[in-house]
Parts: C-alpha cells; structure tokens; sequence
C-alpha cells in the first residue's frame, strides 16, 4: 500500500503527464510541425497517455479493493 506521501507524489506525476499530453495535443492540432517535430510529439504522447492509463488503471483496482474491504465490515446500529 502507498504511503500518503507517495499517493501525493503519484498524484503529482499524473497531473504532471496529463498537463504535458495537453500541450502535445495542442502543439500538433496548431499544426506548422514538421513531419519529424510532429511524429516526435506523437511518439511522446503515445507515451504520456500510456502512463496515463496504467496510472489510472491502479487507482481503480486500488478503489475496487477499497471497496470490496467495506463490505466484509460488518456495521450495526446502536441499540437505542
């Protein structure tokens, strides 16, 4: 399990990634590249949102295993 410091810092990353896969996004629908420049911020953003996903993927079997720890907790009222 991630300590919250290395939650923070994934967390981080992630946006980090994402923001650079924006401005990839935007430098090549502006268009004005050459076809290297272009197949260069491709590449790079093939990559990006490769990371993207595998970091999203964890979160999701992380919240799926949060989840599934909540029902085995057995809740009861208090008697009143």
């Amino acid at each position: 399990m991630k300590k919250p410091r290395e939650q923070q810092e994934s967390a981080e990353n992630f946006d980090q990634q994402l923001e650079k896969l924006r401005f990839i996004v935007e430098k090549l629908e502006h268009g004005g590249l050459t076809l290297d420049e272009s197949l260069k911020l491709f590449e790079e953003g093939i990559a990006l949102s490769r990371m993207c996903m595998e970091t999203l993927n964890h979160s999701e079997g992380k919240v799926e295993e949060l989840l599934a720890t909540m029902e085995r907790i057995p809740f009861s009222r208090a008697e009143e």
